[in-house]
């Protein structure tokens, strides 16, 4: 009898509250696709850290619009890890093939300064493509305010406190600078060019014409 009572008093919390953070989920999810329509890329990413913070499971359509956002904003690396977890979900071309662009084009970069003194990130290039400009001007900005910098940068060649570095697809970089150290190390994490970061290979006629 008492505990037939403390079932009847206690098992519905978890399925309520279930119900409540999925009903929430499909608010977020609908004020995300009105955000990404308009291109508010900063309104999509503020929604879709809502969702990660909700716990649900995000549909393939979350995490493909999370990725444009972080696209958009400069967080190659965040567009990255989100169209992975897409992959998970649904494998498809358009994923594929945008993970594969950014494993050829992209390297990771790890940037520290102690103490942070005005440092400054420059380019020796800056790229024509909106979206590497964007990688690229977000991680200057976040040299400039923290000293630090860690994420995916375009290829190409750099200067970070007065140190020249090179990023090259598959290699990843990480210099690390303070009154006793200067140090500049490259590690080569991917001899043979092909993508690094966890993309699978697309087949030859999936992959982009020369």
């Amino acid at each position: 009898m008492v505990l037939a009572l403390l079932l009847t008093l206690f098992s519905p919390a978890p399925a309520l509250a279930d119900e409540r953070a999925e009903a929430e989920h499909l608010r977020l999810s609908g004020e995300l696709d009105q955000l990404a329509l308009r291109q508010l890329w900063a309104g999509v990413d503020r929604k879709f850290l809502d969702l990660q913070k909700l716990g649900v499971d995000m549909t393939y359509r979350d995490l493909l619009h999370g990725a444009h956002a972080s696209r958009a904003l400069g967080t190659m690396g965040d567009a990255y890890a989100r169209l992975k977890q897409a992959a998970k979900l649904d494998p498809t071309k358009e994923v594929i093939d945008w993970m594969y662009a950014i494993d050829m084009n992209y390297g990771q970069v790890d940037l520290l300064r102690t103490p942070k003194k005005g440092d400054v990130l420059a380019v020796a290039e800056p790229p024509f493509d909106p979206d590497q400009r964007a990688a690229v001007d977000r991680a200057a900005a976040s040299v400039k305010d923290n000293g630090t910098f860690s994420g995916l940068l375009p290829a190409g060649n750099y200067v970070f406190c007065e140190q020249s570095f090179t990023v090259q697809p598959g290699v990843a970089v990480r210099i690390e600078v303070s009154p006793k150290m200067k140090k500049t190390q490259g590690l080569l994490v991917n001899p043979q060019n092909t993508p690094t970061w966890g993309a699978p290979e697309p087949t030859p006629d999936e992959k982009p014409k020369p």
